[in-house]
C-alpha cells in the first residue's frame, strides 16, 4: 500500500521540535540567571547604608553661554554634588546645612563651604560623584528665575531645581579615608546602634541641639544620619545605652529652647520615635517663626 505524502518533512519536524526544547531550555536557564542576579544585587544593597538627602542645585546663567551649556543640567549637577558633598561634610563633623537649615518651602539650601574644604572634597570625591550615589531625582523644577543675590556680574537669571540625592554612605566614607580626612574605622568597632525618628524640627540648629546634647551628655559614640528632611531626621546613634535607656535620656533633656518627647520606643527593634518642638529666642522669633507658646515642662520625679 502506498503511503501518502502529506508534503511535511519529517525530519523538519524532528529538528524543529528539538530546537524548541533547547529554546525553552535555555529561557528556563536565563531566568534562572537573572533571578540569582536579582538576589545577589538585593543582599548587596541591603548591607549597603544608604541616607536621603534634599539639595537645592543653583546655577547662574550668563547670556553668553546659553548655546553652550544646558542651564538644566548644570542645575542637577550641583544639587547632586551638594547632596554627596554634604553627606561627606557631616562625615567629617563639618556639615553645616544653612543658618535655618531649609528653604522658603523645607528644601535643604546649598552651603558654600571654605575654598580649602571644597578643595579638599573635590580632590577625595572628584569631579563626578555618581559613583557615590545609588539614584536621584528632581522633586522641584522651578526653572529659570530672577537671581535673589546678585553676586555675579552679568548674571541676572538662574536655573534652580531641588533634587532627591540617595547617597552611598560607604563610598563616601572609602574614598575620605583614602584621602586621610576621616579615620579608619574597625571593624571590629560595630556596635549595635539605636534608631531614633526625629520628627517636628525644622530648624537645623535645634537639631544641632540634639547632636551636641547626644556627644556631650549621653556618651554617643557615633552618630550618623540616616535621612534628613524638613521636619524629619533618622539617626542611628551608638553608645553605651539601649532605647529604654537614651528615651529616658531624651524625654529628661533640659534646654529653655527645646522641648523633647519620646512618642514611642520599640526595645526589641532598637528604635525609638521623638517629636521635637523649637522654642526660639525672642530676636529669632520677630519673623513669626517661632510663634508656638511653651508649655510648662513637668519635673520628672
Amino acid at each position: 500500500m502506498m503511503a501518502l505524502d502529506d508534503g511535511w518533512d519529517r525530519s523538519d519536524a524532528t529538528a524543529a521540535g528539538r530546537k524548541e526544547g533547547e529554546m525553552k531550555f535555555s529561557a528556563r536557564s536565563l531566568i534562572a540567571l537573572l533571578g540569582a542576579v536579582v538576589v545577589l544585587l538585593a543582599s548587596g544593597v541591603g548591607r549597603a547604608e544608604l541616607q536621603r538627602v534634599e539639595a537645592v542645585g543653583i546655577y547662574g546663567i550668563r547670556d553668553s553661554q546659553r548655546s553652550r551649556v544646558i542651564p538644566r543640567d548644570e542645575a542637577i549637577a550641583k544639587a547632586r554634588w551638594e547632596g554627596v558633598s554634604r553627606v561627606a561634610r557631616e562625615l567629617i563633623g563639618e556639615s553645616a546645612p544653612s543658618d535655618d537649615g531649609q528653604g522658603s518651602d523645607g528644601a535643604l539650601e546649598p552651603v558654600e563651604p571654605s575654598k580649602d574644604d571644597a578643595a579638599a572634597l573635590e580632590a577625595a570625591l572628584g569631579s563626578d560623584v555618581l559613583p557615590y550615589m545609588r539614584s536621584y531625582r528632581i522633586l522641584d523644577d522651578r526653572g529659570e528665575v530672577p537671581v535673589l543675590f546678585n553676586d555675579e556680574p552679568n548674571v541676572t537669571v538662574e536655573y534652580v531645581v531641588v533634587v532627591e540625592v540617595i547617597v552611598d554612605v560607604d563610598r563616601v566614607t572609602k574614598a575620605l579615608e583614602n584621602a586621610g580626612l576621616v579615620a579608619m574605622v574597625s571593624s571590629e568597632d560595630n556596635g549595635q546602634a539605636v534608631i531614633v525618628e526625629l520628627v517636628g524640627l525644622s530648624r537645623y540648629e535645634a537639631l544641632e541641639v540634639v547632636l551636641e546634647a547626644l556627644r556631650t551628655q549621653f556618651g554617643a559614640t557615633r552618630i550618623r544620619t540616616l535621612e534628613f528632611s524638613h521636619e524629619r531626621q533618622i539617626l542611628a546613634i551608638e553608645g553605651p545605652f539601649g532605647p529604654e535607656a537614651l528615651s529616658a535620656k531624651l524625654a529628661g533633656f533640659e534646654d529653655p529652647r527645646l522641648l523633647l518627647e519620646p512618642i514611642g520606643v520599640d526595645s526589641d527593634g532598637g528604635r525609638i520615635r521623638l517629636m521635637g518642638r523649637w522654642f526660639p529666642d525672642s530676636d529669632e522669633s520677630q519673623d513669626g517663626s517661632g510663634s508656638e507658646s511653651k508649655p510648662n515642662r513637668v519635673p520628672a520625679s
